[in-house]
Protein backbone atom coordinates (compact mmCIF):
# COMPACT_ATOMS: atom_id res chain seq x y z
CA UNK A 1 0.00 0.00 0.00
CA UNK A 2 3.23 2.41 0.96
CA UNK A 3 4.54 1.79 -2.58
CA UNK A 4 1.34 2.22 -4.29
CA UNK A 5 0.79 5.84 -2.72
CA UNK A 6 4.46 6.91 -3.62
CA UNK A 7 3.72 5.66 -7.14
CA UNK A 8 0.90 7.84 -7.14
CA UNK A 9 2.52 10.93 -5.65
CA UNK A 10 5.45 10.49 -8.04
CA UNK A 11 2.72 10.28 -10.71
CA UNK A 12 1.13 13.98 -9.80
CA UNK A 13 4.32 15.53 -9.16
CA UNK A 14 5.50 14.97 -12.70
CA UNK A 15 2.25 15.85 -13.71
CA UNK A 16 2.39 19.12 -11.70
CA UNK A 17 6.17 19.45 -13.12
CA UNK A 18 4.88 19.33 -16.55
CA UNK A 19 2.04 21.33 -16.77
CA UNK A 20 4.47 23.77 -15.23
CA UNK A 21 6.78 23.78 -18.07
CA UNK A 22 4.12 23.68 -20.70
CA UNK A 23 2.24 26.60 -18.67
CA UNK A 24 6.12 28.68 -18.44
CA UNK A 25 6.50 27.97 -22.20
CA UNK A 26 3.23 28.87 -23.50
CA UNK A 27 3.40 32.23 -21.51
CA UNK A 28 7.34 33.22 -22.81
CA UNK A 29 5.51 32.59 -26.05
CA UNK A 30 2.89 34.94 -25.03
CA UNK A 31 4.90 37.84 -23.78
CA UNK A 32 7.42 37.15 -26.76
CA UNK A 33 4.64 38.05 -29.37
CA UNK A 34 3.82 40.78 -27.44
CA UNK A 35 6.88 42.58 -28.05
CA UNK A 36 7.32 41.20 -31.16
CA UNK A 37 3.73 43.04 -32.07
CA UNK A 38 4.74 46.46 -30.12
CA UNK A 39 8.65 46.41 -32.29
CA UNK A 40 6.41 45.47 -35.72
CA UNK A 41 4.32 48.61 -34.76
CA UNK A 42 7.05 50.87 -34.58
CA UNK A 43 8.34 49.61 -37.30
CA UNK A 44 5.52 50.48 -39.46
CA UNK A 45 5.23 53.28 -38.42
CA UNK A 46 8.49 54.19 -38.70
CA UNK A 47 8.30 53.10 -42.05
CA UNK A 48 5.24 54.90 -43.35
CA UNK A 49 7.11 58.03 -42.01
CA UNK A 50 9.83 58.21 -44.03
CA UNK A 51 7.84 56.72 -47.42
CA UNK A 52 6.19 59.75 -46.70
CA UNK A 53 8.97 62.10 -46.04
CA UNK A 54 10.58 60.63 -49.54
CA UNK A 55 7.58 61.41 -50.83
CA UNK A 56 7.44 64.93 -50.26
CA UNK A 57 10.92 65.19 -51.35
CA UNK A 58 10.40 63.97 -54.46
CA UNK A 59 7.41 66.42 -54.90
CA UNK A 60 9.48 69.21 -54.21
CA UNK A 61 12.04 68.04 -56.20
CA UNK A 62 9.99 68.11 -59.28
CA UNK A 63 8.23 71.15 -58.16
CA UNK A 64 11.55 72.96 -58.24
CA UNK A 65 13.14 71.05 -61.59
CA UNK A 66 9.35 72.68 -63.75
CA UNK A 67 10.61 75.56 -62.34
CA UNK A 68 14.18 75.83 -64.03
Amino acid sequence: MRARRHVIACLVGAYLLAMGFLGGMIVSAMRFDHRRAVILAELDDTSTRVRAKLMLLEHDATRTAGLR
